[in-house]
C-alpha cells in the first residue's frame, strides 16, 4: 500500500507550528507548572482551531494531513488534549449551527476538554474546566456545555492535565452523527501520540550521545543503542500508520475506520514503550523530578486512554477487518 506523504506547503504548515511552539510553549514550561490557557490566543492565532473548518465558516479551509501535521507538533510539546479537543469543537458547533460557539472557540476563548471514561461515580473529564466538552462515541461526536458546579475535581496521572468527575446524565448538547469526524478524532489523537513519541525518541537519542560511562558515551553500547534503534523504528512505523490512515479518511475507503484505529492504538502502545526506554535510558537520573522524562510517559499513558478504554477500541479490529 502505497503512502501519499505530506506536500511542500504542509510541511511548511507544520514548522511553523513547531517554530511557534518552540519559542512560547517548549517542554521546559511545564517544570514552572505553566498552563497551556496562558497561549491559548497565540494558538488561536495560528489557526489551529480551525484547520479543517471551511474559509466561508472563519477557518484556514485545509484537512486532515494538516491537523494531523499539527496535532504532530503538538505532542511533541506536550501541549494539552484539549487542543485536540477543541479543533474538532469547533467542526461540531459549525455543524449544529451554533456559530458563536464556533467564533468563540476559533478566537480561542473557549476551551473543549474530552470525556475520558465512565467510572462508578459518572463521567471522567480531561481538560474541561471551561465547562465544555467533547465526547467521541462509535459513530457520533457530542459536543456538551454542563455546569462545573456539578463536578468534583479528581486527579490525574499527569498532574498537568485537570480532571473532573461529572455525575451520569449531565452531558447533553449537540451531537453530529458522522463516522468520519469520529475517525478524525482517532487520527488527530494517534497524530499527538506520534508527537510524544518522537519526544522521547529524540531525549533519550540526545542523551545517549552525552552521556559518559566507563570513559565512553553510552550510546556506544549495545544495550543502549538498540533501544535507540527500537525508538526510531517505532516512530516510523506509527507516523507511517497515521498518514495510511489519512490517505483513508480523505479518500472516504472502506478501511478507514481501521485504520484509523490502527493508528491510535498503535501510537499509544508504541509511545507508552519509548517514553519507559527513555527514562531507563536516563538511569537514575530519568526517575527524578527535573528531568522531563517522566512527562512523556505520563502524556502517553492519558492520551492512550483517550477516547475511551483502548482494549474496547481493539475489540473492534477483527470485526473490521472481517468487513473489508
Amino acid at each position: 500500500m502505497s503512502v501519499v506523504l505530506p506536500a511542500e506547503d504542509q510541511i511548511a504548515l507544520a514548522d511553523a507550528v513547531a517554530s511557534y511552539l518552540g519559542a512560547y510553549l517548549p517542554i521546559e514550561r511545564l517544570r514552572e507548572g505553566a498552563p497551556d490557557a496562558e497561549q491559548w490566543s497565540g494558538l488561536a492565532e495560528l489557526g489551529l482551531f480551525g484547520i479543517a473548518l471551511p474559509e466561508a465558516q472563519g477557518g484556514l479551509g485545509l484537512g486532515w494531513m494538516e491537523g494531523a501535521l499539527a496535532c504532530r507538533e503538538a505532542g511533541r510539546s506536550l501541549l494539552s488534549p484539549a487542543v485536540v479537543a477543541s479543533l474538532l469543537g469547533t467542526l461540531v458547533a459549525a455543524a449544529s449551527g451554533d456559530e458563536q460557539l464556533r467564533d468563540a472557540l476559533l478566537r480561542g476563548e473557549r476551551r473543549v476538554g474530552l470525556a475520558l471514561s465512565s467510572c462508578s461515580e459518572g463521567i471522567q473529564l480531561i481538560e474541561a474546566g471551561d465547562g465544555l466538552c467533547l465526547q467521541i462515541e462509535r459513530d457520533a461526536v457530542s459536543l456538551s456545555a454542563f455546569d462545573l458546579g456539578g463536578a468534583t475535581q479528581a486527579q490525574c496521572i499527569d498532574d498537568m492535565l485537570e480532571m473532573h468527575c461529572l455525575p451520569r446524565g449531565q452531558l447533553s448538547g449537540a451531537r453530529i452523527e458522522d463516522a468520519r469526524l469520529v475517525q478524525g478524532a482517532h487520527l488527530l489523537l494517534a497524530a499527538m501520540l506520534c508527537g510524544v513519541l518522537e519526544q522521547a525518541r529524540d531525549m533519550a537519542v540526545e542523551y545517549a550521545r552525552c552521556r559518559v560511562q566507563f570513559g565512553r558515551r553510552i550510546g556506544a553500547f549495545q544495550a543502549i543503542k538498540h533501544r535507540c534503534a527500537d525508538a526510531a523504528l517505532a516512530a516510523e512505523l506509527c507516523w507511517s500508520q497515521t498518514l495510511a490512515a489519512v490517505d483513508a479518511l480523505l479518500a472516504n475507503a472502506a478501511d478507514a475506520e481501521f485504520q484509523a484505529l490502527s493508528a491510535k492504538l498503535l501510537a499509544g502502545e508504541e509511545a507508552l514503550k519509548v517514553a519507559r526506554a527513555n527514562i531507563q535510558i536516563h538511569g537514575g537520573m530519568g526517575f527524578t523530578d527535573e528531568v522531563d522524562a517522566h512527562r512523556l510517559l505520563k502524556r502517553a499513558h492519558v492520551l492512550h486512554q483517550l477516547p475511551g478504554d483502548p482494549r474496547q477500541l481493539k475489540s473492534r479490529l477483527p470485526k473490521l477487518t472481517m468487513e473489508l
